[in-house]
């Protein structure tokens, strides 16, 4: 390798590696882990890549996330409850999305997520119901998304933005017919705003990088509660172990998810137990099956959680994507 391309190789790796240490984010969980798919330019659906549809091509696709926390001891989570603090006791969250995507032109793409979500938790509220399972279900907020790659010789560039819309079910209620709190509402309610960047570079025919910032600017939603805003960051790396000129490929993936969240208000007053540091490892598998057919598989696991006040904990995620062009 010359020593003007090696010393340019090192500079990109560089890069990605400050966006992955310095640009932490905070959350209670993955926010938005499963946005439009993940796992490197050779994974499944990904608006964020910094690799674009081609013109005229559509992409069609199912996103499976199901997050695990940690267990809580409901008579602590009650004593809070009732000390005025944000207390909750989530046993799993399962969304279920459909994702369309459209290769306007060679380098500008939209797409559109429409989720299915549920929440399954334990009452720590109610005296009468204390302790029992409950769940809340319907249509989660739907993500509109766009990217413009303005940037493709020795590596891409592309500038991402987005759209949350207030589709979601705002209204599901407990045992005791009171509405959810709005951390456990399958929608926020909320108009948010997404803006970030994606950059990617293919190393040699076997290793691929991939990085991405992205802004969350979250509004007010239903009960007058608004979500902290999320920067998150991706750093990661696509080992093809299986030529990718062949199928099905097989691919290896390595991928650092960063969060920093601010905290939450609720009637303009701050919720003390909310936003946070979190730093996830996710590996996974993704795989070419067809030329049109691909399938992913992520297992996001958080390394470090450093969370605002007494906020249960992430034990992982698991991420499945398959997606189809045409």
């Amino acid at each position: 390798m010359k020593p003007t391309v090696l010393k340019y190789h090192c500079i990109i790796i560089f890069v990605i590696w400050m966006i992955t240490t310095v640009c932490k984010n905070n959350a209670f969980a993955c926010d938005l882990c499963s946005l439009g798919g993940f796992g490197g330019t050779t994974g499944a659906v990904n608006p964020i890549s910094a690799e674009s549809p081609k013109k005229n091509k559509y992409t069609l696709g199912y996103i499976l996330e199901y997050q695990d926390w940690e267990a809580v001891s409901i008579t602590k989570a009650h004593e809070l409850h009732e000390e005025g603090r944000d207390a909750h006791a989530r046993k799993n969250d399962i969304s279920n999305s459909i994702f369309l995507g459209y290769g306007i032109t060679d380098t500008l793409s939209i797409s559109l997520q429409v989720p299915y979500v549920e929440r399954r938790s334990r009452e720590v509220h109610e005296d009468e119901f204390l302790g029992e399972d409950q769940k809340s279900t319907g249509l989660g907020d739907s993500i509109l998304f766009g990217k413009y790659k303005f940037y493709d010789k020795q590596f891409g560039l592309a500038g991402i933005f987005g759209l949350k819309l207030p589709s979601g079910n705002t209204d599901e209620r407990n045992m005791a017919g009171e509405r959810f709190e709005p951390e456990l509402q399958p929608g926020t309610g909320s108009l948010d705003y997404m803006a970030g960047i994606s950059a990617n570079k293919k190393i040699n025919h076997f290793i691929i990088l991939d990085g991405t910032v992205l802004y969350h600017l979250k509004t007010k939603g239903d009960q007058d509660y608004e979500f902290g805003d999320v920067i998150r960051t991706t750093a990661g790396a696509t080992f093809n172990v299986i030529d990718r000129d062949k199928k099905p490929t097989l691919n290896l993936l390595s991928e650092v998810i960063t969060q920093f969240a601010n905290k939450d208000e609720q009637d303009g007053k701050t919720i003390r137990d909310s936003g946070g540091t979190t730093i996830f490892f996710a590996p996974g598998i993704s795989s070419h099956v067809t030329e049109q057919l691909k399938t992913t598989l992520s297992v996001p696991v958080p390394v470090f959680q450093a969370l605002g006040g007494e906020h249960q904990e992430l034990d992982f995620n698991v991420l499945f994507s398959m997606s189809y062009s045409f």
